[in-house]
């Protein structure tokens, strides 16, 4: 069994900002600034332009209609860079055509992206992920952590990472998860919250010994400069990391997705990573172990 030291140093180099070009897809913007500017990120804003935009368009005027829409798409991503830019960040734009679903994972990889943001709108879940439905495909499969921001966290009038809660079942993608919640609690200094919420497995453990292993998934070598605490619940895992993060004013809660336990995804999204991204008032951070299909 692998563990969490085995995890290689945690680097958020390369960020993508997927963006369908609305206010609600650009509210990881504040979040990834604070995230880039302590690990020293270069941050690409990128906007698909999906087939079939043109389809009501005369053949006459496809080419005036196509330049006009790709020239009022670069404004409006040079204007987000410019943001980024104004806060002290590097920023770079990325526009093409085409399908999401091969586009941005085509980024990830020729781009080394580290972590990608995505805005979601909060009405229906992540099907409502502003950049369109196939964001619960990047969420799902993308091997690089992806920070999903909702309306909630939209409302804070400042940003500041000084509470992290990190939720583990103890599988291969929570340990993976682990190692990136510590090193952002190490990089702003926040206070880490390690939570484990029982299961009908470990029910008979006493709670000194499934703390010791929640505690165990941490890397010696990554302890942050910042306090930490560990904590066993019972309910409902998405409940109570919903209301524990809710009071101990979470400012971030790190999860791992496609794992053997709560967080397992079958053929959709994981019901468990689904409701604490749809109800948290906080960024979320999913992270899955690599090469799991």
């Amino acid at each position: 069994m692998s563990t969490a030291a085995s995890v290689p140093a945690i680097s958020f180099k390369h960020i993508l900002v997927a963006t369908d070009l609305s206010p609600a897809s650009l509210w990881s913007l504040p979040y990834v600034t604070e995230i880039a500017l302590q690990y020293g990120s270069t941050v690409y804003v990128g906007h698909v332009i999906p087939f079939g935009t043109y389809v009501a368009v005369r053949p006459q005027t496809f080419d005036a209609v196509e330049e006009e829409v790709r020239q009022g798409a670069q404004k409006k991503l040079d204007s987000f860079a410019t943001e980024l830019k104004d806060h002290g960040v590097a920023a770079k734009t990325l526009l093409h055509e085409g399908d999401v679903g091969v586009v941005m994972p085509s980024w990830i990889k020729e781009h080394d992206i580290g972590l990608v943001a995505l805005g979601t709108t909060g009405r229906s879940g992540i099907r409502k992920l502003t950049v369109g439905s196939i964001a619960e495909e990047i969420v799902r499969d993308a091997e690089c952590p992806v920070l999903t921001v909702g309306p909630a966290s939209s409302a804070r009038k400042q940003v500041a990472i000084r509470n992290i809660l990190y939720a583990s079942d103890f599988s291969e993608d929570s340990r993976r998860a682990g190692a990136y919640a510590m090193s952002l609690a190490g990089r702003h200094k926040a206070r880490l919250i390690l939570l484990h919420v029982r299961n009908e497995e470990d029910l008979k453990l006493s709670h000194a010994s499934l703390a010791e292993r929640l505690e165990k998934v941490i890397p010696h070598q990554a302890t942050p400069s910042a306090s930490t605490e560990v904590l066993i619940a019972e309910g409902r895992p998405a409940t109570k990391v919903l209301e524990i993060a809710g009071e101990h004013s979470v400012d971030l809660i790190v999860i791992g997705v496609r794992g053997s336990g709560w967080s397992r995804v079958a053929s959709h999204f994981g019901s468990t990573a689904h409701a604490i991204i749809v109800g948290a008032s906080c960024p979320v951070l999913t992270v899955r172990a690599p090469n799991q299909q």
